[in-house]
């Protein structure tokens, strides 16, 4: 039978981190800071299409205040025919605001494309400010049809706009649709970018036929080979089919072993697409175990490569485990998952050559390095550079340090003889007596230089520094500043190796951290061979921001 796996990927993922979005329609009213009704504020504007400069009607605008402790008032308006929005009764304070809706992708005041950066709105006692205009980029639409391999329509597919980007080539979700009767999806309320379009259509019926994969456009199971749509504001891209075909489909046989006195019938067992890049989100094969012995049958798996996790509490503790499965021509039996308990990993952090740091501003956070279920862990550094990283499972990590100085660089992270730096490494309940090992050196290497563009500085220029292949997808690595009025700019704390520096001359949609972003810039890059304790000075010239490779 098909496993949801609900509870259990509640349990093993991580954390979301916070969300960027705060203040948006549906955020908890807090109430409104007190103030004196003489001294209440109002503020009106419009809001205006970038595409046409025409009013945009039944946009919905809230005005957040953030006070002490972090508690947010908020008020709502809606704007009417002619754009114009009203908030009366308003505390004096700093405001930010955020509009969308009615097709319209939300976006803060001030804000630019999908830039960090936007305007907060001061308000001083009794002030009526007039004179706000909101700039808002119409949404895009993308629209099509479902059909099988027979050319019938598919109703109920779950069609979905996966954003086409960073280190891990995107695949964030960012608008879907269901298929109705006669196959047709709509897409709207897009924000200008990139995106793979992927269909999941149900399985009914599944059996000798096989199981519909999810399939990316222009029509390809192989997430490699999908194209990238690219949309602008207003956009409405019509006629983007897609068809679904059945894949032959396997049974996996196994057995869960555990040490202890849990009841292995509790237990349950779940399959992931073992390549992270390939990985389909939402889609994972998995059952509960039969019986006392730990057997369990994981039916309709499609060939592919995957891992195998098992998890069960014992009534004091999770315990997990994982095992590889590579699912080909035919069923998978006798596959052994080992369950095991956490453990606890001890480490010490120190500087190279005793140089002084302050050992209670770093963490360090171990990531899983595959598309695995486990979770990350993570901790604190004491002020003597030692740490206990609580509950890690066997699974394969990298090591992240956060918190020092721009002029150092994390030059080993070690474990016996376990080396975390890279690619990361396998870690295991054997390794728990070693003590993970950190060194911070201070003899990195310096690139500074100018931005310019025939001859006359690039003020607020993107440069970034990546590193060759074969690390091209050590995001770790990537370093990146904004040249300053004059173009200069300075990269610090850089560890040795082979890199190529670029300049953009505006940091709008530029992802250095995505190999794919960067391979039609490649020979737009300059080589830098870093060392230890050596400045370098370079002289770059900007790349266009309108040259990107549709």
């Amino acid at each position: 039978m098909r496993f949801a796996g609900v509870i259990f990927t509640i349990i093993l993922l991580a954390s979301a981190a916070p969300g960027q979005n705060e203040g948006r329609e549906g955020t908890p009213d807090s109430p409104q800071p007190q103030s004196k009704p003489g001294s209440l504020c109002a503020v009106e504007g419009v809001i205006l299409k970038t595409t046409t400069g025409e009013p945009a009607k039944k946009v919905t605008v809230t005005l957040s205040h953030f006070g002490s402790g972090g508690q947010t008032a908020q008020q709502t308006a809606i704007a009417d025919t002619n754009g114009h929005f009203i908030f009366q009764e308003v505390a004096p304070g700093k405001y930010t605001m955020q509009a969308g809706g009615n097709g319209y992708p939300f976006q803060m005041y001030g804000q630019e494309a999908r830039g960090p950066h936007f305007k907060t709105i001061a308000l001083e006692p009794g002030q009526h400010e007039k004179d706000i205009v909101f700039k808002l980029a119409p949404g895009a639409v993308i629209t099509g049809t479902v059909s099988d391999e027979d050319g019938d329509p598919v109703l109920g597919a779950n069609v979905q706009a996966l954003q086409a980007g960073g280190a891990s080539r995107g695949r964030g979700l960012a608008g879907g649709a269901q298929s109705n009767d006669r196959g047709e999806y709509r897409i709207f309320g897009l924000e200008a970018g990139k995106y793979f379009l992927m269909v999941n259509a149900p399985n009914q019926n599944v059996g000798a036929n096989g199981e519909y994969m999810p399939t990316y456009y222009p029509g390809t199971t192989d997430p490699s080979q999908a194209s990238r749509l690219e949309v602008h504001p207003g956009d409405e891209m019509s006629t983007m089919n897609l068809i679904v075909t059945r894949v032959p489909c396997q049974k996996v046989r196994g057995r869960l072993i555990i040490a202890g006195s849990a009841r292995l019938s509790d237990a349950h067992v779940l399959l992931i697409v073992r390549d992270s890049e390939s990985a389909a989100p939402g889609r994972s094969y998995g059952a509960q175990v039969d019986d006392e012995k730990g057997d369990f049958v994981i039916q309709s798996v499609p060939q592919g490569s995957y891992f195998a996790y098992g998890y069960i509490n014992d009534g004091q503790r999770n315990l997990m485990g994982s095992a590889p499965v590579d699912v080909t021509n035919g069923d998978v039996d006798n596959l052994v998952v080992t369950l095991k308990p956490p453990f606890d990993l001890r480490g010490r952090a120190r500087a190279e050559s005793g140089a002084p740091l302050d050992f209670a501003r770093l963490s360090i956070w171990l990531q899983p390095s595959d598309n695995q279920m486990v979770r990350g862990g993570g901790a604190a550094l004491n002020s003597d550079g030692t740490f206990v990283i609580h509950d890690i499972y066997d699974g394969n990590y990298r090591i992240r340090v956060e918190g020092y100085p721009e002029e150092f660089y994390l030059k080993s992270a070690g474990l016996g003889d376990v080396d975390l730096l890279g690619n990361g490494a396998t870690l295991a309940s054997s390794q728990a007596a070693s003590w993970l090992e950190i060194l911070l050196s201070r003899n990195s290497g310096t690139v500074s230089g100018t931005v310019l563009h025939d001859s006359h500085p690039v003020p607020g220029a993107l440069v970034a520094l990546v590193p060759d292949p074969p690390n091209r997808n050590r995001v770790d690595l990537v370093d990146t500043k904004t040249a300053d009025n004059l173009g200069r700019f300075t990269l610090l704390g850089l560890p040795p190796g082979d890199f190529k520096i670029f300049a953009w001359d505006s940091p709008q949609d530029v992802n250095p951290r995505d190999p794919e972003f960067l391979k039609p810039f490649e020979d737009r890059g300059q080589h830098v061979h870093v060392e230890e304790k050596r400045l370098q000075t370079v002289q770059l010239e900007s790349i266009s921001v309108a040259d990107q490779a549709q």
